[in-house]
């Protein structure tokens, strides 16, 4: 089965797509900031990561140069979900797709199918 980790500060956003990618057939694990994702990391090995921008403790951005820093993460999927506009992104940071808040659930859907499809 495959793992997606949802790191969201927002637990109603965090809940909301976990349920939806657990019906779909994913194992969904969530986290409320970056330090906890990577904290997660040591357990977990997701297949993707769902993961806010904006958030307290550590955001998207620095969980993201912290979980590239690390070898056995350096190709992971990341998909960012965020308000912000993603031409705001910065050279070193490498994501996979982006979902802009509010986002659909097809939307959502259309790209973690992309991404990681459930069918391991």
């Amino acid at each position: 089965m495959r793992t997606v980790l949802v790191v969201d500060d927002e637990m109603d956003i965090a809940d909301a797509v976990k349920s939806i990618l657990e019906d779909e057939g994913y194992r969904v694990v969530t986290c409320a900031n970056g330090r906890e994702a990577l904290e997660c990391l040591e357990e977990v090995r997701p297949d993707l990561i769902i993961i806010d921008v904006m958030m307290p403790v550590m955001n998207g951005f620095e969980a993201l140069r912290a979980i590239r820093q690390r070898e056995e993460f350096a190709e992971l999927p990341v998909l960012i979900m965020s308000a912000i506009d993603p031409s705001v992104r910065p050279a070193e940071y490498d994501w996979a797709g982006f979902l802009k808040k509010p986002f659909s659930l097809s939307h959502l859907l259309e790209q973690v199918h992309k991404l990681v499809p459930v069918a391991a």
